[in-house]
């Protein structure tokens, strides 16, 4: 059986590590619910989901870079982060940062509840460089009223048990 040939999801020839703003979606492995409850409009995190905010504030320190903004929904994560950089080389590339992210979170969680090998993040990631100001501040808004939207998400499926006991 022959597989179905995968998008490219970077935009071609751009320098991904340059200075700019970039709005990142990351979504859990098959959208599973263990990262956050949504509940009076906010998202009340969930064992996993707070150790994934605990490395998402670190990667300020580890790459020298800034998390304007953030949410951890039930199965996926919306960042709204910013390179200012003084020197660019050699520069870690934001696929990079999220490839950190997403194997560090995934060892530490499956450390956790002795599960070595499981995968809690799909493939790859969606992201989209901001462009200016008006794009940057519609952005802005929709991490902050994710949560308020829950429901009508392109992510959102029915409540289900998570995955394990996090």
């Amino acid at each position: 059986m022959e597989l179905p040939i995968r998008k490219k999801l970077r935009l071609k020839e751009y320098d991904y590590s340059q200075n700019g703003a970039y709005f990142i979606t990351i979504c859990t492995q098959h959208k599973r619910h263990f990262l956050s409850e949504i509940c009076r409009g906010g998202a009340l995190l969930l064992p996993v989901g707070q150790m994934v905010e605990n490395e998402i504030l670190a990667l300020e320190q580890k790459y020298d870079l800034i998390v304007d903004r953030y949410i951890i929904m039930p199965n996926h994560l919306h960042l709204l982060l910013r390179l200012e950089r003084a020197e660019q080389s050699p520069a870690p590339t934001i696929s990079e940062v999220i490839c950190t992210l997403k194997s560090i979170t995934t060892k530490k969680a499956n450390l956790c509840d002795n599960t070595p090998g499981r995968k809690i993040w799909q493939r790859s990631f969606y992201d989209h460089i901001i462009r200016n100001e008006q794009d940057y501040l519609e952005i802005w808004r929709y991490i902050d009223q994710n949560p308020l939207r829950w429901e009508l998400d392109e992510f959102y499926t029915a409540k289900e048990k998570p995955l394990t006991a996090w």
